[in-house]
């Protein structure tokens, strides 16, 4: 066998060698991403209380964070689904959450229960929000809140329906966001509810 057949030969198994590898890495690649998928559902899940799909099951912390200061003596520091901002100041400050539905787009009931402890404010947070988004009619029907922190609900520009609070002083408050199956809809995903802090009553996400 003459060396150009051999050098053919080591090559034709080189890339034998190297199109096995590749197609290995593949299959580690797609079993990664269905592991992935299952972790993200049983994280999900482990931290709801009822029956999967039943109305009335509630998923606790879909977020959770917390806010040391947002500027002035307080300086700034967050944690959790909430971004370092400095606004100035740490008092009359709006925490704004955008949740996981749309006016333009979908067709979903919602109640939310936000709760925790504002140390600056020196209050219980414990509040409560409920609505119909009806992409149909481009609005949310039949909404009501309920809290010490100012509740409400409005949409921005896009869209979005955001549920607003007020607090007197942001210094080290720390919240949690639980939501119940209710009418129309399923339950929403941990982690898919965005924050921001302003000193305005209306934000655009």
């Amino acid at each position: 066998m003459g060396i150009e057949q051999k050098i053919g030969d080591l090559v034709t198994a080189a890339d034998n060698l190297t199109t096995a590898v590749n197609g290995k890495i593949s299959q580690i690649d797609n079993r990664m991403d269905v592991a992935r998928a299952e972790f993200d559902d049983f994280r999900s899940k482990k931290d709801m209380v009822g029956v999967v799909g039943a109305a009335g099951s509630v998923q606790l912390n879909v977020f959770q964070g917390g806010v040391w200061g947002t500027g002035g003596p307080q300086k700034t520091g967050a944690s959790g689904g909430f971004s370092v901002v400095d606004l100035g100041t740490s008092a009359e400050v709006y925490m704004h959450f955008k949740l996981p539905v749309n006016i333009n787009t979908h067709d979903q009931m919602f109640w939310f229960n936000i709760r925790g402890y504002s140390y600056g404010s020196a209050s219980i947070v414990d509040e409560t929000v409920v609505g119909y988004c009806y992409s149909p009619q481009r609005a949310v029907l039949n909404k009501s809140v309920f809290g010490n922190m100012s509740p409400g609900i409005y949409t921005d520009a896009s869209g979005n329906v955001i549920v607003r609070l007020k607090f007197p002083s942001i210094y080290v408050t720390t919240i949690r966001i639980d939501t119940m199956q209710v009418g129309i809809g399923g339950l929403f995903a941990v982690g898919s509810i965005e924050s921001k802090l302003s000193l305005t009553d209306k934000v655009e996400f």
